[in-house]
């Protein structure tokens, strides 16, 4: 029996032993695996609109790898720095008014992190200015104001160009014929009109050459000022016909009395845009790569449901970018009693804003009614009825002149005409 009881001692020494050694073994095979770790100082990162880049720091014990997201090749990029210590991030700005949203997967082995960009819209009050060069110079009795071809060219189509001066004289922009494309006098030490198609045309490959100054009009400063905002847009081949298409969900972001601008690599061929009953409601061809419509009401509801859908493309016209440019401004007025009458007015300093060639539009909560915008001598220059709740009517040079030196004083409203708002667009 003490024989037995030895022999089961041993054995179970022998037993515990083993284990030791089995438990002892498999710690020393963890401890030569070595597990990758991965961690990013933030997942979620907001960037404005404007172009740029942030950095945010990364841990790991290896190396890894970055791959960008398909929804964000186009406007993410990314640089390893600091030895991998951090990543670098570049975006574009986003021309688009809708906020977009893309990732990075960042990989060590068998670890994975997503780092998470949104990127705001571009806002629709953001309004940028393009400095212009220009010279002004006399001889034969004549002093000119001349803008070279390269700064006519950055101008697109729809946006305001300001020359500052002083309260001064007049300015005539003439062609290659001597006509009068643009002119007038200043306003409030300002001189503003619309850059349309027209005139780019005009100036294409030249600039402005010829801006007749007279009787001390002087010239201290010259840009261009405008809202752009680009949309997308697909074009296919179908049927024998390439087909130029905007869904509804891009036109509708496009504001009536917009300017509607494709830029084009070349001036080949033309474009019609066909409605649903194969009707063209807009159309023609690039001048000096450039082709612009104004977006109306007809436009708008035409389009609202199914966007453009049939944009026949003929004889090699190509689209480089499509975008809008949305000159639309806010107006301040006011509505008084007196002798009788209802009387609408504009100060000196809101006019001043409007540029010559812009649409005026009041507002209306009804149709009722008429307004009449009288001169000093009574005489009607601006005048009519509200249609679809809305008056509108074209500022020319001739109406700037008739309210440069004190706005409108005079606009007569009958039967019930009301005012809700005012603003001009381009």
């Amino acid at each position: 029996m003490n024989v037995m009881k030895e022999l089961k001692i041993i054995l179970a020494v022998l037993i515990i032993f083993s284990s030791a050694c089995v438990f002892t073994s498999c710690s020393e095979d963890d401890e030569v695996i070595i597990k990758a770790t991965l961690e990013l100082e933030q997942g979620d990162v907001t960037v404005p609109y404007t172009e740029g880049s942030f950095t945010i720091g990364v841990s790991a014990n290896d190396e890894y790898t970055v791959t960008v997201d398909e929804t964000g090749t186009d406007w993410l990029s990314y640089e390893i720095v600091d030895g991998g210590d951090s990543l670098k991030v570049s975006f574009v700005q986003n021309d688009s008014t809708l906020v977009r949203t893309s990732r990075l997967i960042i990989i060590n082995d068998d670890v994975m992190r997503f780092l998470n960009v949104d990127q705001e819209g571009f806002p629709t009050t953001s309004i940028t200015t393009v400095d212009l060069n220009y010279t002004v110079t006399t001889g034969g009795g004549y002093t000119i104001l001349s803008v070279p071809d390269e700064d006519c060219d950055q101008i697109p189509i729809g946006s305001t160009v300001v020359f500052e001066c002083g309260d001064a004289g007049s300015i005539s922009f003439l062609d290659a014929t001597y006509t009068e494309y643009a002119g007038g006098i200043p306003v409030n030490g300002m001189f503003s009109f619309v850059w349309t198609q027209e005139i780019a045309n005009i100036t294409a490959g030249s600039g402005i050459t010829t801006g007749i100054l007279r009787d001390g009009f002087e010239v201290t400063g010259a840009y261009a000022m405008f809202s752009k905002t680009s949309l997308e847009y697909t074009i296919t081949e179908g049927g024998g016909y390439t087909i130029f298409s905007v869904t509804a969900e891009e036109c509708e972001k496009i504001p009536v009395g917009a300017t509607l601008n494709f830029s084009c690599p070349s001036d080949n061929g033309s474009i019609s845009l066909l409605d649903a009953t194969y009707a063209e409601y807009a159309g023609g061809s690039p001048v000096n790569g450039k082709f612009s419509f104004s977006w109306t009401n007809a436009i708008a509801a035409t389009t609202a449901e199914s966007g453009i859908t049939t944009g026949v493309i003929r004889d090699g016209f190509d689209v480089s970018s499509l975008f809008f440019i949305d000159m639309n401004t806010e107006l301040e007025y006011s509505i008084n009693e007196g002798g009788g009458y209802t009387i609408f007015s504009v100060s000196l300093e809101e006019c001043a804003k409007i540029p010559i060639g812009a649409t005026v539009v009041l507002e209306c909560p009804s149709d009722a009614g008429t307004i009449s915008l009288l001169d000093a001598t009574y005489t009607e220059y601006a005048g009519g009825s509200p249609v679809n709740g809305e008056f509108s009517f074209v500022w020319t040079k001739e109406i700037a002149a008739i309210t440069a030196t004190s706005g409108i004083t005079t606009g007569i409203l009958r039967d019930g005409f009301d005012v809700s708002s005012m603003r001009c667009h381009n």
